[in-house]
């Protein structure tokens, strides 16, 4: 009998067709999982930068919450400025900090910065892109994070000098040595990681208390990138500390001359009256501590005369010297550091 060949299964046709159309589907199922995970890369990268740049922001608004006047006034530049200057959000000792050098990729991918401007006023006080008078208390931030791939996140945002809207105690500066004007490494602070300890100022108050909200202090950067500084109030060279300022990152301090860095504290130190207390210069990491990584010089300008130029206090350097934190290091009783202690009323 003779049987139908439709009947034995698929044909050879059939099989080539039905291959055809598995290969087919299966291909297209390959290309939309392929750019599914493109996108959902791509979706990542975007939330990521954008989180970053956010976070940018939330830097800046921190360093301008520690001091709008040594954080973000100086840093601005007049709109459209060529080439922009750039600054990187870093932590320094629990806090934001503005860096001036790239602490390197973030996560190894994003380069994030931001970019300070000045904000311009008409008569109306509406902010404008040309003309118009300089607002001293307001700036405006770009925060830019970008990735190796190609694909950036920019973010705008206005900042203002809140505080000074506040009605807080007026400032005023109480005690100061203003005459120093010689420019030497004296100190040798940080010291290059051989721990030879801090330096620091004496000074005394006068008749009544007063509540230190900030110390200022001449100095200079004389290396391109020595370690981060901050200030303590003491009762003694190695005495109690009364108080401790916010953290400058030295490498943006100037180097060509010296400068009146500033040095704020968080709440106001109180002091007694007619007493003689120290403003010691610290650094992070350490520079008390042989091998702690300490690095750079920074001056800090004095003046010298045959008695102290200054009678209320004298200098003295290697304080704590070779991780020694009881030494109060040797005084030089014919030199005073420059610096202003001011007050609130």
């Amino acid at each position: 009998m003779i049987r139908n060949s439709r009947q034995n299964g698929f044909g050879l046709i059939e099989v080539v067709v039905v291959t055809a159309l598995v290969v087919t589907a299966l291909f297209g199922f390959a290309q939309a999982g392929s750019v599914a995970v493109r996108l959902l890369a791509s979706e990542r990268e975007n939330l990521e930068a954008t989180l970053l740049a956010q976070e940018a922001l939330e830097a800046v608004r921190g360093a301008r919450d520690q001091s709008w006047g040594s954080q973000i006034a100086w840093r601005t530049q007049s709109p459209l400025a060529s080439p922009s200057l750039s600054y990187y959000p870093t932590v320094v000792a629990s806090k934001w900090s503005l860096a001036t050098s790239s602490p390197g990729l973030v996560n190894g991918i994003y380069d994030r910065y931001v970019v300070f401007e000045k904000v311009s006023r008409d008569p109306s006080d509406d902010i404008v892109s040309s003309g118009g008078t300089d607002d001293p208390g307001t700036r405006k931030v770009t925060a830019v994070a970008s990735s190796t791939a190609g694909r950036s996140v920019v973010l705008t945002a206005y900042l203002t000098d809140f505080q000074s809207y506040l009605g807080r105690p007026v400032e005023s500066k109480q005690i100061s040595f203003e005459e120093a004007a010689a420019d030497a490494d004296l100190i040798s602070f940080p010291s290059d990681n051989a721990g030879d300890g801090d330096p620091a100022q004496g000074f005394t108050t006068g008749g009544g208390a007063i509540s230190v909200s900030k110390v200022e202090l001449l100095l200079r950067r004389a290396a391109a990138v020595p370690s981060d500084i901050y200030a303590e109030l003491r009762t003694g060279p190695a005495g109690t500390v009364r108080g401790t300022s916010n953290t400058i990152v030295a490498s943006t301090m100037i180097d060509a001359y010296p400068a009146w860095v500033e040095f704020r504290f968080s709440d106001p130190v109180p002091l007694a009256a007619g007493t003689k207390y120290y403003i010691r210069l610290r650094s992070v990491p350490s520079s008390t501590d042989a091998g702690s990584g300490g690095a750079g010089r920074v001056h800090w300008d004095y003046q010298q005369t045959p008695s102290s130029p200054y009678a209320g206090g004298e200098a003295r350097r290697f304080i704590g010297r070779l991780s020694n934190p009881g030494d109060t290091g040797q005084e030089l009783d014919q030199y005073d550091f420059g610096f202003r202690v001011y007050g609130i009323q």
